[in-house]
């Protein structure tokens, strides 16, 4: 059975027509301009309520809150910040209380879109993936980014996107996907490691959440862990190696 879902405007439900009129429109005007709440459910995927963070539909969220109970779980809560968020809660009392925390924090601005926390390597969260490579110092290149150091400029550029990769999954392999941009401010903080992993010869564990602009031309926070090694291509260059996973186990919240 197909998802069905509700309109929420000022706390009030639209009506068929008024729905059916929405669904001619774009997203941001539809949940950012006119501040509309999108309440979404299906047997197989649960509810998701879907919104943007600093539109005018606390009054909408307040009904969602009080009426939660009577859609089916798991609970998704898909918010626009910067980029869009999406948690995920087992039953509908945690996905209420986080609403409520939401609407008491939607006067908060995000600075950056990119956060990196270093973390300590442990079979809890850690994908098995990253605890191959860590314990094993190599990974395979289906699986793996190699990015190139210019010592010149102190760049480093992307010079080759594993097919099976967390990148290609989402970005493809064109070089010119938005991670693989230098220069910005995204390229310098996930860089920032690379200096000390090649001149340690260590591996670095960390994890990072992002706002990036995907493929289909949204801009989505990415939460995904990475270990990062030191590499030498054939030429003699340095460089490092990239192998990382999409997870939502990551110690980093931004709001």
């Amino acid at each position: 059975m197909g998802a069905k879902s509700i309109w929420l405007s000022q706390g009030e439900r639209l009506s068929a027509n008024e729905a059916a009129q929405l669904a001619q429109l774009g997203e941001d005007e539809v949940l950012q301009r006119r501040g509309i709440v999108q309440v979404a459910t299906s047997h197989e995927e649960g509810t998701t309520v879907k919104w943007a963070f600093f539109a005018p539909n606390w009054g909408s969220l307040y009904y969602v809150m009080e009426t939660l109970y009577l859609y089916p779980g798991p609970y998704h809560l898909n918010f626009f910040l910067a980029g869009w968020l999406r948690e995920s809660y087992d039953n509908y009392e945690d996905a209420r209380r986080r609403i409520h925390e939401l609407v008491a924090k939607s006067d908060i601005h995000i600075l950056s879109r990119t956060f990196v926390h270093d973390a300590r390597p442990g079979a809890r969260k850690m994908p098995a993936l990253l605890q191959d490579a860590m314990s094993d110092l190599t990974v395979k290149p289906d699986y793996s980014v190699d990015c190139a150091v210019d010592d010149q400029y102190g760049r480093y550029y992307v010079e080759r996107i594993g097919p099976q990769s967390a990148m290609a999954k989402i970005f493809g392999l064109s070089p010119v996907s938005y991670p693989c941009v230098n220069g910005g401010s995204y390229d310098q903080i996930v860089s920032a490691c690379y200096p000390r992993v090649i001149k340690s010869g260590e591996p670095h564990y960390d994890h990072v959440m992002a706002a990036m602009n995907t493929p289909d031309r949204r801009i989505v926070w990415i939460p995904y862990q990475r270990v990062v090694l030191p590499h030498h291509f054939p030429d003699g260059r340095r460089g490092v190696t990239v192998v990382a996973e999409v997870t939502n186990s990551v110690d980093i919240q931004i709001v």
